[in-house]
Formats: C-alpha cells, sequence, structure tokens
C-alpha cells in the first residue's frame, strides 16, 4: 500500500476543480500504480464533507484510479500522521508514505513507515512576494563586462 497526499498530485487551488496536476506528481503515480497493482490512497486533509465528490470527480478527471481515498476535514503535520495510522491498521502494511510537507515526513519516519518527501520546484517562495526593481540593460551590459573581466584576469598566465 503506498498513501500519497493530494498535494503531491496537484497543486491546490481555493476552488478544487481549479486545481492542476503536477507533472512529478503524475510521474510518481505512474511509477508507483504498477508494481502495487493500484495499492494506492490518496490523503486528503483540508477538505469539508461537501466537497469530497469535487476531490473524487477531480482525481477521474485526471485518471488517477486511486484504490482508496482518506478525507479529513483538518490539516497540519499531526492529522496527516493520525490518518497514516488509522490506514496503516486498515490495511496492515504501508510500503510507502509519499508527501510534499517536510515536518509530516518525519513524524511518519518515526513510526517506522519508509516516506518519501517530494519537493515541488514551482512553489512560491517567501522571498518572491517582494516586489524587484527591473535593472536596466546598461547596468547589466556592466555587469557582463566586469564579469567577463575577472574570468580573463584569473585565467591570465605570464
Amino acid at each position: 500500500m503506498i498513501v500519497i497526499t493530494f498535494d503531491v498530485l496537484a497543486t491546490r487551488a481555493k476552488d478544487i476543480g481549479a486545481s492542476q496536476p503536477t507533472k512529478e506528481g503524475k510521474k510518481l503515480w505512474n511509477l508507483f500504480f504498477g508494481p502495487y497493482n493500484g495499492r494506492i490512497c490518496v490523503l486528503a486533509d483540508g477538505i469539508e464533507k461537501h466537497k469530497q465528490p469535487l476531490v473524487l470527480e477531480w482525481l477521474k478527471r485526471e485518471n488517477i484510479k486511486a484504490g482508496s481515498v482518506d478525507f479529513h476535514w483538518e490539516q497540519g503535520p499531526d492529522v496527516r500522521l493520525d490518518r497514516v495510522r488509522a490506514i496503516h491498521a486498515a490495511y496492515t502494511n504501508i510500503d510507502w508514505y509519499v508527501d510534499t510537507n517536510p515536518e509530516a515526513v518525519a513524524k511518519v519516519i518515526r513510526d517506522g513507515i519508509p516516506t518519501l518527501l517530494v519537493s515541488v520546484p514551482y512553489t512560491v517562495r517567501p522571498e518572491w512576494d517582494e516586489p524587484r526593481t527591473i535593472r536596466g540593460w546598461d547596468i547589466l551590459s556592466t555587469e557582463l563586462d566586469t564579469q567577463a573581466l575577472r574570468k580573463s584576469e584569473r585565467e591570465w598566465t605570464e
């Protein structure tokens, strides 16, 4: 049994239907689906009861055929650990736990379950929220010339 979180499969949007699938998550899904005979559980936390059919519809639309889907209305590493423990009790053996949350992965690995931390490269970083100043072409060309001069000085031999 593989337990993979919804955050690995999709970049969450305010509306579930607007969530976009991640190509890394889709590749992982395809990688695990065959060898584990489709025994993959999607863990979707932070989903209210009235939005659960939307998640199931989204999975169907993206051709993700989960063996089971575990929903919980609360969100966070402790909630994910509790859900993984419940899934472990129900299905006996969890081969892999796949998540994007390092804190949740650390808590699950303490229970002796092999984990895989997925770091999605297009997650917005805090420093990207700050407004940036656009540098002019003359500043950029001066900087390029300075770097080229320094490189040639390093390579210069007498």
